[in-house]
C-alpha cells in the first residue's frame, strides 16, 4: 500500500526513515481499524512474492536490471512512486516495486538459512536483527537481487528503509 512522506507533496512514495519497531507498531494500529490482521510478511512470504514459482533472480526475471526495471544504482537519486516501474518491473505475483527503491522490513530475525518458520525467528519479543529485503534506490543493483538480505537493528531508521504490509483476511 503507497503512502505518503507527512507533510510533503511526494504522493505515492514509500514512507521511508522507519525501524521496525515502527512498521510493527503501525501494523498493530492498522489491525485496530481493519476486521483483517495486518503484519510484516515474513522473510519466506517476501522471496516467494518476489521470486515467484520458478525462484528468479529478480522480480521480472533472469535479466539485469536497467532503467526500466527498477529504482536503483543511485541513478534517480530518492525514491520513487510505488509501482513507477510497473508492469515490466513487477513479480510474478503482480507485486510492484519488490527490488530497489526501499530496503523493506520483514517481520524474521536474521538467522542463517534454510529457513525455518518454527525455529523462533518469527517471534515478534525478541531484539535480535530483523531481515530487509529489496535494496533501495541508492545501492548497487546488485544488491535488489530477490536473494540478498541484510540485518537491521529493530530501532534503527534509515532514509534507504521502509515496509510493506502482509494481510490475513477472515
Amino acid at each position: 500500500i503507497p503512502f505518503s512522506h507527512p507533510g510533503t507533496t511526494r504522493l505515492n512514495h514509500p514512507v521511508t526513515g522507519l525501524s521496525w519497531d515502527d512498521a510493527i507498531e503501525y501494523c498493530h494500529w492498522l489491525t485496530q481499524l481493519s476486521s483483517n490482521k495486518v503484519r510484516l510478511p515474513s522473510e519466506a512470504e517476501w522471496e516467494k512474492a518476489a521470486r515467484g514459482a520458478k525462484g528468479l533472480r529478480w522480480p521480472w526475471g533472469n535479466r539485469v536490471p536497467d532503467r526500466t526495471f527498477c529504482n536503483s544504482d543511485g541513478l534517480v537519486g530518492d525514491t520513487t512512486p510505488v509501482g513507477n516501474y510497473s508492469p515490466q518491473g513487477d513479480s510474478p505475483y503482480g507485486c510492484a516495486d519488490m527490488s530497489g527503491n526501499v530496503w523493506e522490513w520483514t517481520n524474521s530475525i536474521l538467522k542463517d538459512y534454510p529457513y525455518h518458520p518454527n525455529d523462533g525467528r518469527e517471534n515478534l519479543q525478541v531484539r535480535e536483527d530483523r531481515v530487509l529485503r529489496g535494496g533501495s534506490y541508492h545501492y548497487n543493483s546488485l544488491f535488489a537481487r530477490c536473494t540478498v538480505r541484510v540485518g537491521g537493528s529493530p530501532d534503527l531508521k534509515s532514509r534507504y528503509f521502509g515496509f510493506r504490509i502482509a494481510v490475513s483476511i477472515g
